[in-house]
């Protein structure tokens, strides 16, 4: 994989929180309970 090129997976994969979240009108706080990450990853994903 080139630098600076992201991965097709990690893409997918990263769009499943942001999904969830919408769907679900959840704080980032509790989603991120829900899925057991910090309110930051969640931010930064």
């Amino acid at each position: 994989m080139l630098p600076g090129v992201a991965n097709p997976i990690d893409i997918h994969v990263g769009t499943r929180p942001r999904l969830a979240h919408h769907m679900s009108s959840l704080s980032q706080e509790k989603l991120g309970g829900a899925v057991e990450l910090t309110f930051q990853k969640i931010q930064k994903y």
